[in-house]
């Protein structure tokens, strides 16, 4: 199947994020694994940004209603993980403060921010979805824009965890965040990392590639050249993802020997059955877990690892 080309936004003639008119292509021709359409993926050559082409302008084919509902046991190992860099998030605070996340999900980090004593909001593309976060931890999400909460006063704490790279506009995104934070908050992002040796190793076929709903492709580069020119400066850059990082090298490497692009992601979400391919996937995936472990603690020491994780805070005058 092919995408209707006359739904979708033109190819920006200047990078977005430095203006330069340098684009090339980077993929010619990259997959959506759940609807099968191709699109290409361009770099900046000065900034190093890449963007998803053609955008689709209605995106809702691209979310299923089971994508990210995984198998419960895959759910409770991404909480777990998830537990943790909650903490990590809140331990230079003294005391709760007031956290806002965009894209909240489920609003798992919300309930953990909640129990912790933070005032938490969330904000959702649906209202199915923040219905589920809603009934499924009792924190308050609504479907908006961030650019109109402005009546919800200041945050000190905003959090972008794997949603910046799924947006057309971040750069309006960033500014939003801006006018949101605190004068002494902090943003926190979560995005792929473009650079990383499994994205050079992966291509086309690199899980979190994503397209057509990652958008945006950041390195640690050009994301810090999108903050520092909405007026945020970066305060820590962080590599490490036991989450998403290893997987994403046992699945990557399962695309690159052929295997139908993505097939253990979609018996995670559920949205596959069992095959004898898919069998042999598992049994190979056993194999390669500690190698892909160890691949991605090495890339975590070298700031090389496929997740970043970007905090920043605002610029003094």
């Amino acid at each position: 199947m092919s995408i209707d080309f006359t739904e979708t936004t033109p190819l920006p003639e200047n990078c977005p994020l430095c203006d330069s008119k340098r684009l090339t292509v980077q993929y010619a021709r990259a997959h959506d694994y759940i609807t099968g359409d191709v699109f290409t993926v361009w770099q900046c050559d000065v900034c190093g940004i890449a963007l998803t082409y053609p955008k689709p302008i209605a995106l809702d084919r691209y979310y299923p209603t089971h994508y990210r509902q995984y198998h419960p046991l895959a759910l409770w190992a991404l909480e777990q993980f998830y537990k943790m860099r909650v903490r990590s998030w809140t331990r230079s605070f003294k005391r709760g403060g007031r956290a806002l996340e965009i894209g909240c999900g489920d609003g798992f980090m919300l309930h953990l921010l909640k129990w912790a004593g933070w005032e938490v909001l969330g904000t959702e593309r649906t209202p199915e979805m923040a219905q589920r976060a809603m009934d499924l931890f009792d924190v308050p999400v609504i479907v908006s824009d961030p650019t109109h909460l402005a009546s919800e006063g200041l945050f000190d704490l905003i959090i972008l965890f794997q949603v910046l790279e799924h947006l057309g506009n971040p750069l309006s995104m960033l500014e939003a965040c801006v006018q949101l934070l605190s004068p002494n908050g902090v943003l926190v992002i979560g995005v792929p990392n473009f650079a990383s040796w499994q994205s050079a190793f992966g291509r086309d076929s690199w899980l979190h590639l994503d397209v057509p709903r990652h958008l945006f492709h950041y390195s640690p580069t050009s994301l810090r050249k999108a903050l520092e020119r909405v007026g945020l400066c970066v305060i820590d850059v962080n590599f490490i993802s036991l989450e998403h990082d290893p997987f994403g090298w046992v699945q990557t490497i399962l695309n690159r020997l052929g295997f139908e692009h993505n097939a253990l992601t979609r018996l995670l979400m559920r949205t596959d059955h069992m095959t004898a391919s898919n069998l042999l996937q598992i049994v190979l995936a056993a194999v390669l877990i500690i190698p892909s472990s160890g691949l991605a603690g090495i890339s975590w020491m070298v700031s090389q690892g496929a997740i970043m994780q970007v905090v920043s805070r605002l610029q003094n005058d």
